[in-house]
């Protein structure tokens, strides 16, 4: 059997005639070789001529003819994934199995093809037929590991992976990925011994050093963990991995702007519908329920500050109690989206502390899922103290704490800040505010578990 990958190499003299367009119909000499031989030459020429669709073409006519060639059908899957055609592929490469379901390079590409055709659960039990023909197979491990982590079956993908580092002891790449998953299911101990393997073979990694970084916080050792977290901002200085967040969880301080900038531009476009519908975020009905409680029933022409706008959903859900609407955002992007719902009045890249410090005064100041990313609170309090109008409110979400937990606030594991009542109530009474609601609530779903958080506001 010939597929494109067995013949990469080969350099086969092809009749003048497979030159014609697809449709021509050659008069072929005596001896010529049978439909689904010629079809294969045929589509491989025109492939290695970048005439893939005219290969496409010929393919399929040949597995008409000849239902039967394997050979054809492998062709014919590798044609239709090179053009995208995924779940097609995939079903061609399949059929080709069935025809000769020995053949376990057939299985490895069926798998890939479902898995490359948003088949996850079916490319999943494709590996396990492969797996079982030919144990340890490792090509097959770590493609199947990884789809066990898309499909939120951890514990399994640790054991694939497991099998897989003990079959291929340099798979560098192999034991970062286990090291990550070890982490997330409180298993650090043996993140760390992943880890160190893999930096023995990869020594000047940044991925590596980052999550090594964060095992040994999980375990109690601060002081390596700063030394491999700041390796790694060594290694990556734009800190595409998040390691100044990390080292912020270890001293307590803030989350960098830089970071928070890079986290909502990468999820600008399709924030909505991740936050709305995965995550089932809550706050803009959180937020409008507690201004309907708070405020004289019918209330309008305020202005209106969103501190942290997003791409708009907040203002979407106050938009009635306002005469002029201003957002600001440290995200460029996310201001490019709320732009195009034509709600604010105007818009601006900025930090919430530096926006509220311009001298102007605001009826309602709004901070929905905003306050998570800032540790200390006081500099933001200070400041609405002075930006409030009399008798103005600030409304805003944060996370709780977990139950007696009585530090003012806590970076938690998600990389957000949890803060204490105690603490909000005892900045608000600082600068002559007042405590007027502090309610439990969910916020969103995380990992198919509720966020607790509180909803709270205060009023000059």
């Amino acid at each position: 059997m010939r597929a494109l990958s067995d013949m990469a190499s080969a350099t086969p003299e092809f009749p003048p005639f497979l030159a014609l367009l697809p449709g021509d119909e050659p008069c072929l000499p005596s001896g010529t070789p049978e439909p689904a031989a010629l079809a294969a030459d045929a589509a491989l020429a025109l492939r290695e001529a970048g005439l893939a669709g005219a290969a496409l073409d010929r393919l399929i006519a040949a597995a008409r003819h000849d239902p039967a060639d394997a050979e054809t059908h492998v062709l014919l899957g590798e044609t239709q994934l090179e053009l995208g055609h995924s779940t097609a592929g995939a079903d061609s490469l399949e059929r080709a199995i069935a025809l000769d379901p020995g053949a376990l390079r057939l299985r490895q590409g069926w798998a890939a093809a479902l898995a490359q055709s948003g088949r996850p659960a079916a490319a999943i039990a494709a590996y396990d037929h492969l797996l079982a023909l030919r144990p340890g197979e490792p090509r097959a491990l770590k493609a199947q590991a990884r789809l066990l982590v898309v499909t939120a079956e951890k514990m399994r993908a640790i054991e694939r992976y497991r099998d897989l580092c003990m079959v291929d002891r340099g798979d560098a790449e192999a034991l970062v990925e286990l090291g990550c998953l070890l982490i997330t299911q409180d298993a650090a101990p043996e993140a760390v011994q992943m880890l160190q393997r893999a930096l023995r073979l990869i020594p000047d990694q940044a991925a590596a050093h980052h999550h090594l970084g964060r095992a040994w916080s999980a375990v109690g050792e601060p002081e390596k963990a700063a030394q491999s977290l700041e390796r790694a901002l060594d290694l990556d200085p734009e800190d595409r991995l998040g390691s100044r967040p990390a080292l912020a969880a270890l001293s307590g301080d803030g989350l960098p702007a830089s970071y928070v900038r890079h986290l909502f531009d990468q999820y600008a476009e399709g924030f909505d519908t991740a936050l709305l519908g995965t995550l089932d975020y809550q706050g803009p009905g959180l937020l409008r329920g507690a201004l309907d409680r708070l405020l004289p029933a019918e209330t309008t022409g305020l202005a209106t500050l969103d501190l942290g706008c997003g791409t708009g959903l907040i203002g979407r859900a106050v938009k009635p109690f306002t005469s002029y609407l201003e957002g600001v955002d440290l995200a460029p992007r996310m201001i490019e989206q709320a732009a195009l719902t034509g709600l604010y009045d105007r818009l601006a890249v900025g930090d919430a502390v530096a926006a509220l410090g311009d001298g102007r005064r605001w009826d309602l100041i709004l901070a929905g899922d905003v306050l998570v990313y800032i540790g200390d609170l006081a500099p933001l309090v200070e400041a609405l103290a002075v930006a409030l109008t009399p008798g103005g409110l600030f409304l805003a979400t944060i996370e709780a704490l977990p139950a007696g937990d009585d530090a003012p606030f806590r970076l938690k594991p998600s990389r957000r800040f949890g803060h204490g009542e105690s603490y909000i109530a005892g900045l608000a009474k600082a600068q002559g505010l007042t405590l007027a609601l502090f309610e439990p609530a969910i916020l969103r779903q995380e990992k198919r578990q509720p966020i607790d958080g509180i909803v709270f506001a205060l009023r000059r």
